[in-house]
């Protein structure tokens, strides 16, 4: 509240929302949890690959 910044995406936002969803096909509606869970799946993949991929650690991978 009171930055610039996002007043002024705020108020986009409001507008763009605002029109009717316009293109060559109709969108589909995406259940919120199922995108939640898309991105923390992929989340989890990229933290665990980074994780083994880290040399040494020996203590700190025990709590993984």
């Amino acid at each position: 509240m009171g930055i610039d910044g996002n007043e002024i995406a705020d108020q986009l936002a409001r507008e763009g929302s605002s029109h009717p969803i316009t293109g060559p096909h109709p969108a589909p509606g995406i259940n919120a949890k199922v995108t939640r869970g898309v991105i923390t799946d992929w989340t989890h993949r990229k933290h665990e690959e980074h994780w083994q991929s880290v040399c040494g650690q020996r203590q700190g991978m025990g709590f993984f």
